[in-house]
């Protein structure tokens, strides 16, 4: 069985950097991104004035853009929750989701289990903004508050408001927290627990804009500066940030067709014990152990590996075990192995600091590329002489194979002793682009989000993502935004080829609201929306429509005496495209072919309308008309309606009283079609015809003729009506499974009934009644209309019909050109996408090939929610004026000994007792020794006081 574990997705914020990416960038430049604070920042952050002049402040931290800001409703939490919840919770919140999009997981089909592993630093909001709050804490209840602060609930609460049904599990185990995580996230998947698993932490210290005070040999940097296994190293600088990697078994990875950008081979975890200095020193036992157990559950060598990104904090004994422990577990080969700490860029993240430097070392194997260990001026002298396998880089560098493939480790240790170690692999490099020709085929990218201003914003996140990229595949990013992102109620379509178009696009196109379940008209134009190669795209481009105007061409062209694609997909060599007896049957294959690509894709009508000829492509695809038997049906109509007695048709831009009027007296006329309120066709024999439109012109009634030289659905049709009927009889007729609106009567025609008989006659013969039809089609609710054939002549009908103006109307093939644009048939798609009609995009894609990339995620909103602190009683932190010189040995003592016994809690302190032996630990003893010094101003000798560290000796070290 192969335990390998693939990272297939990344999300973070850091101190610089708004999304990995940036973060990325900004450590291939060997950038550094922590801040040095103004005063003025400080100020209004709270600090005090007489902390900031203190010669031992340092106003330096690595911080978080806007961590005050949330998208609160996108969670379902609200206002007054949100601002008493802990911002590292809500951080992470939205970072899972930016994790999930970016693994292609945050859509609405199901993918397993997903465990969720976290954990954060320590809740400065809920002691300074929160709990200082009582009437807050009072009015929202103790229990509300606990749940939005109390570490226990920080993956849970990912889980509920992200539906993840796998393990949620906290984790805190301080500066290894979220390594920790990964580890027991792998085993998760391992187990079966997980089918995903995200991993990771937070850490969000409030007031950001806040430096600290230096303490001589403590964990901090003395000038605000990190410079891991530099010489001149000497602390570490806080920070914060939040970052989650994706996890999955790596099969299933290679299975889903993921992005994997690396794969974590092994990894372990253990604890220093209490073989060390003190609770927060570091144990070089410890760490041999934890490198050893991680290379053999990896089954690697270590010396196979070629970066390692270290815990290195930069504090001189750290550094110095970290190097120690790793040149006993790397032996000396000839591959040397570059070592680096991200700490160097950003400061120290706590519990987010082992998965930002997880998320580099992915990101160095992904690219190929080693980034700089930054801000170093002179390696330690045991990277420099030779004595361990490590090097540093200066500068980002290509980062060759040599002979197998490319690994790198990554290692947390936490204050306390926890430590992890995290052996990876590669597996994906970036893929080269494949750039969209002008002339290659359209594509469909679609957006959208919980309200409008948010999908503007993701549109104008994808446009600037575009734009930076011009050799970008619009195909990549359409099958990213259609297959892989959650698809909301406020949306955007946009169709092209290539990036100048997208770009186009991203800008100006209508954001519609989706309603929940819309109901969908298929409208099927009748003869005059005809023209030449009006197939042509479409026969090129998509199989299906290619296969069925093949098949329909060739079983009429015996009946017709011509292959319809002459018409379609030619040019029409013969110039027949508007003769009746070609013109019905075109018209007829074509819209079936259409209608049926659409409900290949998903588009299931609701009901469907045809205009005149067009009501045979809608019983076919209704299932009452066999697909051959309606092709049939239509070329006799065609030849039968062909061969009657010359006729016009004259269009009326009037309603049928005003043309009821006009018509007194011509009795060979007759109202051939009801289009619209005050759209009506009027038909009948040249001559009398010819004297309405006189009539018409001297009301000042607008008319125009049509190019028929029939009159259609008028009492000249009488005889191909009769001729017609008795063929149609002839022809099986079957229940339909799709309802159609009659364009006879305007009457809706249920599914699980067939048509009576003698229908199609009448119906060749009567007014086609296309107004009363459309009608009926908008008392559905939430009624979408699509126009399937050529031409927007049903659609804009529909717009003249007061109950029509506000329905969404889109149009397949609107324009009259030479090539039917398969991006036309997109847009139309898309439109229908944005009303809320569902899409297969699997089906749309067919076996086109396409790959994800990495679009931006999901624009919150920037809606701030927190409650500003309330700032506790000034303590009387004045401490005495030091002792004049002549101070005897015994005050200094008696001084000292009250100090260490508020320190330590304990009233057992005399002159002799041993600091470590009464529970003091190494971070508290130079926090002591920071403060006698000062104190009394004055330094001491840290090492004289280690070997006896008691009141008396300190004493004396103050008074010599």
């Amino acid at each position: 069985m192969n335990d390998d574990i693939a990272i297939v997705g990344l999300a973070g914020r850091f101190p610089g950097a708004a999304d990995v990416w940036e973060y990325w960038s900004n450590l291939v430049a060997g950038k550094t991104t922590v801040s040095a604070l103004t005063r003025g920042e400080l100020l209004a952050a709270g600090v005090p004035a007489d902390r900031l002049d203190d010669p031992a402040y340092v106003p330096a931290r690595g911080v978080l853009a806007d961590p005050d800001l949330f998208d609160a409703a996108f969670f379902g939490i609200t206002p007054r929750e949100a601002e008493t919840m802990d911002p590292q919770h809500r951080l992470l919140m939205q970072t899972a989701w930016a994790a999930l999009e970016s693994a292609g997981l945050a859509t609405e089909r199901p993918f397993g289990r997903v465990g969720v592993f976290a954990g954060a630093g320590f809740n400065y909001y809920a002691l300074h903004h929160v709990f200082a709050q009582p009437d807050v804490v009072e009015s929202q209840g103790l229990l509300s508050v606990v749940l939005g602060n109390e570490k226990d609930h920080l993956a849970a609460k990912i889980a509920y408001r992200l539906d993840l049904g796998g393990p949620a599990i906290t984790v805190q185990t301080a500066c290894s927290t979220s390594l920790v995580a990964v580890h027991l996230a792998c085993q998760s998947l391992r187990g079966g627990d997980s089918d995903v698993a995200l991993a990771g932490g937070a850490c969000v210290a409030v007031p950001q804009q806040a430096g600290y005070l230096y303490e001589t040999k403590g964990i901090m940097s003395p000038d605000g500066t990190c410079r891991p296994f530099d010489a001149a190293a000497d602390g570490t600088v806080p920070g914060n940030g939040v970052a989650l990697v994706v996890l999955k078994r790596v099969a299933d990875a290679r299975r889903d067709g993921d992005t994997v950008y690396a794969v974590i081979k092994g990894s372990a975890v253990n604890n220093d014990g209490g073989m060390k200095v003190g609770y927060t020193a570091p144990g070089i036992a410890g760490q041999v152990d934890v490198l050893t157990r991680a290379y053999a559950s990896a089954a690697v060598d270590p010396a196979t590996v070629g970066y390692l990104e270290a815990h290195g904090t930069a504090t001189e004994v750290g550094d110095a075990i970290e190097l120690a422990a790793l040149t006993e577990v790397f032996r000396r080969g000839e591959r040397q192995c570059s070592i680096g700490s991200v700490k160097a860029n950003v400061g120290h993240l706590d519990a987010a600091a082992g998965v930002a430097g997880l998320i580099k070392a992915a990101l160095a194997l992904h690219f190929r590329q080693i980034p700089p260990l930054a801000g170093l001026k002179q390696a330690r002298p045991e990277l420099l002489d030779g004595s361990t396998p490590f090097i540093v880089d200066t500068l980002a560098r290509r980062w060759e194979a040599a002979g197998g493939p490319r690994r790198a480790a990554v290692s947390a240790f936490g204050l306390g002793g926890t430590n992890a170690h995290v052996v990876l692999e590669e597996a994906d490099g970036p893929i080269p682009p494949e750039p969209s020709a002008a002339d290659g085929p359209a594509e469909l990218i679609v957006l959208s989000a919980r309200t409008p201003e948010a999908v503007r914003e993701a549109a104008e996140q994808v446009h600037e993502y575009v734009r930076q990229r011009p050799d970008l595949s619009v195909r990549d990013v359409a099958v990213t935004a259609q297959t892989y992102r959650r698809h909301f109620p406020h949306r955007l379509a946009v169709a092209a080829r290539d990036v100048p178009a997208a770009l186009a696009g991203l800008r100006r196109a209508r954001v519609r609201a989706a309603a929940r379940r819309p109901r969908v008209v298929f409208l099927f134009p009748g003869q005059g929306a005809e023209f030449p190669a009006m197939a042509r795209g479409l026969y090129d481009h998509y199989p299906s429509v290619r296969a069925d105007l093949d098949h329909g061409a060739e079983l009429l062209s015996p009946v017709l005496g011509l292959d319809l694609r002459d018409v379609l997909v030619d040019d029409d060599p013969h110039g027949v495209v508007h003769r009746t007896d070609v013109t019905q049957p075109a018209l007829a294959l074509y819209e079936v072919a259409l209608g049926r690509l659409l409900l290949s894709w998903g588009v299931r009508p609701a009901a469907m309308i045809g205009h005149s000829v067009g009501e045979f492509p809608a019983a076919a695809l209704a299932g009452e008309l066999a697909d051959d038997d309606m092709l049939r049906l239509v070329a006799t109509r065609g030849r039968l309606m062909q061969d009657a007695p010359e006729g016009h048709l004259l269009v009326v831009l009037a309603g049928p009283h005003t043309v009821e009027e006009h018509l007194a007296g011509l009795d060979d006329l007759d109202i051939a079609a009801r289009n619209a309120p005050e759209v009506t066709v009027v038909a009948g024999p040249p001559a009398p015809l010819a004297a309405f439109r006189e009539r018409l012109d001297a009301a000042g009634v607008p008319c125009r003729a049509l190019p028929a030289q029939r009159a259609f659905h008028t009492r000249m049709m009488a005889d191909a009506a009769r001729l017609l009927g008795v063929e149609a009889d002839r022809v099986p007729h079957r229940p339909r499974t799709l309802p159609v609106v009659s364009s006879v009567d305007g009457t809706l025609l249920d599914t699980g009934q067939a048509r009576a008989e003698g229908y199609w006659a009448a119906q060749l013969r009567s007014p086609v009644r296309y107004h009363d039809a459309l009608l009926t089609a908008l008392e559905l609710p939430d009624p979408v209309l699509v126009e399937v054939g050529p031409g927007t002549a049903l659609t804009s009908m529909a717009r003249q019909t007061p109950q029509g103006r506000g329905v969404p109307g889109f149009a397949i093939q609107p324009r009259p050109t030479p090539r039917a644009d398969a991006a036309d048939v997109l847009a139309g798609l898309g439109g229908l996408w944005t009303t809320g009609v569902p899409v297969d995009w699997t089906a749309v894609r067919g076996d086109t090939p396409a790959r994800r990339v990495a679009l931006p995620t999901y624009p919150f909103a920037r809606t701030r929610h927190w409650l500003e602190a309330t700032p506790p009683p000034a303590p009387d932190t004045a401490e005495p004026a030091p002792p004049h010189a002549a101070a005897g040995e015994s005050t200094v003592v008696g001084e000292i000994v009250e100090l260490w016994g508020r320190l330590l809690g304990s009233p057992d302190i005399g002159p002799d007792t041993d600091f470590f032996t009464v529970g003091g630990e190494s971070l508290l003893f130079i926090r002591m020794v920071n403060q006698v010094q000062r104190r009394f101003a004055v330094r001491i000798p840290m090492e004289k006081l280690s070997a006896r560290p008691t009141p008396r000796v300190l004493a004396e070290l103050v008074t010599a």
